[in-house]
């Protein structure tokens, strides 16, 4: 046996009645301190802000430090800028903590203008996320680049950038990765947008410390895709895995939404040879037997394990989805760095759909574990996922949940 599952603890969290997103846990610097930041959301694509929470128990209890993030109305159209899809992470060769996230610009709170209006920044902590700087902008290096054109081929209010609760990892150049996902443009230059919820490109966001300056500088080189007969909305919320020998495979997300008796729902996986700044052509993620690893329109998670190995993390179905369902059941398996692929048999069900999911009930909310967190525990080496659970689906609210797993 690979995995064992040794805790499964339900109703772990809660936060008034907010639907709780991403959730990103780092060790502190100077103490034995932890860090989690979450999402709030009180409807879909909606978040109202992102909380801070820190524990000084090994992750035990938590107490609520604050909002880092909180949404606002910019003009009287109630249009509205929402921060967050953020994640912390503890630089040890820079001594800071740094925390990536996004702002999304809601024209009159419309989804409409998310395509066109979105921008990247990052804060970052001195003193273990006690205090943060004010946001800074991330701008690509080089004369071209500007606050409009931050990016390689995004231009503000034309397409947009993001980076979607991202498992930030340090590449064998020892700069960081940080996923991003871009907006593709039709050839007159707007938005190609069959489905209504955008269409993908997906690469690494690479950040280098400049201790000079006290600030990240910001590089990318190549973004992937996959045509529209293989997914609907492109490739997008990338997560990284390292190879060895500056070697990382780029593991995303598909979708086949309406589409299923035509395109396979799973997941994508690129690799770079030169840690995360050009890629192969993507292709699909395959178990070891070289049968299809059926996976629903949601993010994956790669945890790379101090014991050297590689984990996916994240919803793994046994026969074809229809788009973004079913988000169920979460599952870990073992990527075998040989082969590139997933062991079949290390697939480990860690929750699926319960006996008081009652389909019967008439509720828009699903069963969904997805838009989990991930990380190691530094005493016992074993891996812990945070995860939402809806005990009851007329409720959009839900628990985070916590599962901790022995890997062999």
């Amino acid at each position: 046996m690979v995995f064992k599952i040794i805790e499964k603890t339900d109703k772990y969290l809660k936060y008034k009645d907010y639907f709780i997103l991403g959730p990103s846990v780092a060790y502190c610097l100077n103490s034995d301190d932890m860090l989690m930041n979450f999402d709030l959301f009180n409807a879909s694509d909606s978040n109202t802000g992102s909380l801070l929470l820190r524990s000084s128990d090994g992750g035990e209890t938590w107490v609520e430090q604050g909002l880092i993030e909180k949404s606002y109305v910019y003009d009287f159209k109630n249009s509205w800028v929402k921060s967050g899809y953020g994640a912390i992470y503890a630089d040890t060769q820079a001594k800071v903590m740094l925390y990536v996230a996004n702002d999304t610009y809601w024209e009159e709170n419309k989804l409409a203008s998310l395509w066109r209006m979105r921008t990247l920044y990052y804060r970052l902590s001195f003193d273990d996320g006690h205090t943060w700087t004010d946001k800074k902008y991330i701008i690509q290096k080089g004369s071209s680049y500007t606050s409009k054109h931050f990016i390689k081929d995004v231009e503000f209010g034309v397409n947009m950038a993001a980076s979607v609760s991202p498992l930030i990892i340090r590449a064998d150049d020892f700069s960081l990765l940080v996923s991003v996902q871009v907006q593709m443009l039709n050839e007159d230059r707007t938005v190609l947008n069959p489905t209504g919820m955008g269409y993908m490109k997906a690469g690494a966001m690479k950040a280098v410390w400049n201790q000079e300056k006290s600030e990240y500088e910001w590089d990318i080189k190549e973004y992937v895709t996959i045509g529209l007969d293989k997914s609907v909305r492109g490739l997008y919320e990338p997560a990284f895995g390292l190879l060895g020998n500056s070697n990382v495979m780029m593991v995303m997300r598909n979708s086949n939404h309406r589409q299923s008796d035509k395109i396979i729902g799973t997941k994508y996986v690129s690799f770079s040879k030169d840690n995360g700044y050009t890629w192969t052509s993507p292709e699909m993620l395959l178990y070891d037997d070289g049968s299809v690893m059926y996976s629903s329109s949601c993010i994956p998670k790669i945890l790379n394990h101090s014991n050297g190995n590689l984990y996916y993390i994240g919803v793994i179905n046994d026969e074809n989805p229809k788009g973004n369902l079913p988000r169920y059941p979460l599952c870990i398996a073992k990527i075998d760095k040989k082969t590139k692929r997933v062991i079949k048999n290390t697939v480990t069900v860690l929750d699926t759909k319960r006996s008081n999911h009652d389909s019967a009930i008439n509720t828009a909310n699903v069963v969904d574990y997805s838009n989990h967190g991930v990380y190691e525990d530094k005493k016992t080496g074993n891996i812990v996922i945070l995860a939402p659970y809806r005990e009851d689906l007329t409720q959009y609210s839900c628990y985070l949940n916590r599962y901790v797993v022995k890997a062999d």
